[in-house]
């Protein structure tokens, strides 16, 4: 089983290398190589512990010290989502305070292991006598609310920005980080799943430290293999691209009834009428910023408009109209012979996968049932 640990230091190495390697690379690459080289030293090391333990000690000086690190991979991914969601993302001293748990551990480390003689380590080990000491349970408390709550955190961080770049964009397939949510989340899972044994054990013995030191770095590096394999396959996972456009908190959307003045009410209007005669949503790139200029008002103004007063963000106002252009066209006679993607397309869409899910989130059917029950 050791051999899936060390099958996971070199997936690690192997990721971290082909970010390094891409061309034109941001903060956020060298954050995520970061991230992933902390993965593998961390699982490289827990396997030198694991062989010291199995080959008689050869190495003392590896004994504890792939636990403080554990320490490390929250905030390591934190910092890789807050610069992929932030657009002006630049690094702050502040940002410092998230080592201070890991600096705490070290320097607990420090004076109750690192310093005394290898015997008296290999002692403690052996025995497990560290577990009834104070610091332990503290220590892997931290480090299962340290890893889940920073998770949960890029989890939000991801949710938020998808929500923010539907006040800007039509289509966000390009942009959103969907995928990058689900390997949050599954990073939460994980995650716990490797720490409730560690906290059970501090109620009511279950296992030897070894036994769950282990299963958990093989878990680890089943993961991180997995993660690899999709991620690579996925390909947005290594990789962000840009938008070149300034993007702000969008509009509260209101939920009290307020009356219109006549500025907005006359704009209203004309935008509505504009949307039915022009229909700009037959663009596949229309974004904000274009049909704010074709209207001649600011994108906030629009924004203000759409998120305040109908009640829709830009991607929910845009695909609505596509939708119904899609109706009314797929019953037309002379485009029974066209398929549903492609009558999809010539409405706005530029993607199946956003056509399917935006028509079954507004309707309740798929393309494919309504179109069977409108013939």
């Amino acid at each position: 089983m050791e051999s899936i640990i060390l099958l996971g230091v070199l997936e690690g190495l192997i990721i971290t290398l082909l970010i390094l390697l891409k061309h034109r690379k941001t903060v956020s690459d060298y954050l995520l190589s970061g991230f992933f080289l902390l993965y593998s030293l961390n699982t490289l090391l827990s396997y030198l512990e694991i062989y010291n333990r199995t080959h008689d000690f050869p190495y003392p000086m590896f004994i504890f010290v792939s636990s403080p690190l554990l320490l490390l991979h929250g905030p390591a991914i934190w910092m890789y989502v807050k610069s992929l969601t932030d657009q002006h993302f630049s690094f702050k001293p502040i940002y410092l305070l998230h080592l201070l748990p890991f600096l705490l551990c070290v320097l607990d480390f420090t004076v109750q292991y690192y310093t005394i003689p290898a015997v008296e380590k290999i002692e403690i080990l052996q025995s497990e006598s560290f577990k009834h000491r104070i610091d332990y349970p503290l220590m892997i408390i931290a480090m299962a609310l340290s890893s889940l709550i920073y998770f949960s955190w890029a989890v939000l961080l991801v949710k938020r920005y998808n929500q923010k770049i539907k006040g800007y964009f039509s289509e966000t397939l390009n942009y959103d980080l969907v995928w990058l949510r689900i390997v949050m989340v599954a990073s939460v899972i994980v995650y716990t799943i490797i720490y409730v044994p560690f906290l059970a054990d501090l109620v009511f013995p279950i296992a030897s430290f070894q036994w769950m030191h282990k299963a958990s770095f093989i878990l680890g590096s089943i993961y991180l293999i997995v993660l690899g394999f999709f991620g690579h396959k996925q390909g947005n996972l290594f990789s962000d691209k840009p938008i070149q456009m300034e993007l702000s908190e969008p509009q509260p959307m209101l939920s009290e009834t307020y009356s219109l003045d006549q500025k907005e009410n006359d704009f209203i209007h004309s935008l509505l009428a504009y949307m039915n005669a022009t229909k700009p949503y037959l663009n596949t790139e229309i974004t904000l910023t274009t049909l704010a200029s074709e209207l001649e008002v600011s994108p906030e103004y629009l924004s203000k408009i759409l998120n305040g007063r109908l009640g829709k963000n830009f991607f929910d106002f845009i695909n609505h109209y596509r939708i119904e252009e899609f109706k009314t066209r797929c019953n037309l006679p002379e485009n029974k012979n066209y398929t549903l993607i492609a009558i999809a397309y010539d409405c706005g869409f530029s993607s199946k996968a956003t056509f399917n899910r935006v028509f079954k989130n507004a309707t309740g059917q798929t393309p494919g049932d309504y179109s069977r029950k409108s013939h």
